[in-house]
């Protein structure tokens, strides 16, 4: 016997959704403000000479992509399930926020080395314009910011573009802080170690990015559950002997599911086993997207929680 049951999570609302909590349109009212920021840093940069502006106006050339990305990501994850796609495209988002994590790291990359070619070899650097361009950077960094804040928790593909917008505040932050070294010293490398320090901001906010999302590409375990407690906790359940073959993962972000082999002494008491388990998987786990299979002592091993996941070798 088998039961799928879909129940919302308790801290989810089913519907649409309105403001700056549209995950479209936070991205889209972004994108909008990333454009004419990427316009002024480049030409800023060229003019000023600071490669900490063109650095970050590469950057932002980049977010657009990224946005782009996200928001066809985010409409593909609304389209209905079909025949051929029954969970739907909700994983469109994913794709988006692998391909973006990767194009930040490498964004990194090609930062750092070319700041120490400016270590190495300084370059001059019109200290004035630059502090003009990166104190506009920066305000218009924290507009993108307001805009994405809302919308950023539940969805990695708006959570990816918040990790670029925050990059690129860290940025200007660290280009005003250039500027003024240079205008007070003269110490014109100031600009190249600068950037070397937002390449590194860069790459930490985008490997845990990339990190979770190829977890959930994977299919493994979403972060804050053990199959182990999950396991014991449906073990515990009156009248289930045993659990084996039991799956964890996640379909998008906040929406997780799992799967398993309930074995029962007595299957008249089947359903009833089967609603207490929904209720405690849905509760006190937050899994909505439950698929049970009932089955009698000996149809399989039961699972044992002191074994390791997918080692059925106890009974």
């Amino acid at each position: 016997m088998k039961t799928t049951t879909s129940q919302p999570r308790p801290h989810e609302h089913p519907g649409r959704v309105s403001g700056l909590e549209d995950p479209r349109r936070a991205l889209t009212l972004a994108l909008g403000v990333t454009l004419v920021l990427m316009g002024v840093e480049a030409i800023g940069g060229w003019l000023t000479g600071s490669l900490a502006l063109l650095a970050d106006a590469g950057h932002l050339f980049v977010d657009v992509g990224s946005l782009g990305i996200g928001i066809v990501g985010c409409w593909l994850a609304t389209r209905p399930a079909t025949a051929q796609m029954s969970y739907g495209y909700r994983r469109a988002e994913i794709l988006a926020a692998v391909t973006n994590g990767v194009v930040l790291c490498a964004i990194a990359v090609a930062i750092l080395y070319e700041a120490v070619q400016r270590v190495r070899t300084p370059h001059p650097v019109v200290a004035p314009g630059m502090l003009a361009v990166a104190v506009l950077g920066l305000a218009g960094n924290i507009a993108s910011a307001a805009l994405l804040g809302p919308a950023h928790r539940g969805n990695l593909s708006v959570g990816a573009a918040f990790a670029h917008v925050r990059a690129d505040a860290a940025a200007a932050t660290g280009t005003i802080a250039a500027s003024l070294v240079i205008l007070i010293t003269g110490w014109t490398p100031a600009d190249a170690v600068v950037s070397c320090g937002v390449a590194g901001l860069v790459l930490v906010g985008a490997c845990p990015l990339v990190r979770e999302a190829v977890t959930i590409l994977m299919e493994g375990t979403p972060r804050g559950l053990s199959l182990i407690d999950v396991g014991r906790a449906m073990s515990a359940v009156p009248g289930v002997l045993g659990v084996h073959d039991l799956h964890i993962w996640s379909l998008t972000t906040g929406m997780e599911a799992v799967s398993g082999h309930v074995v029962v002494d007595d299957l008249s008491e089947s359903q009833r086993v089967l609603a207490d388990l929904g209720e405690l998987l849905s509760t006190r786990f937050g899994l909505g997207h439950v698929t049970l299979q009932v089955e009698t002592e000996g149809f399989a091993t039961p699972w044992d929680p002191r074994c390791e996941p997918g080692d059925r070798s106890a009974s």
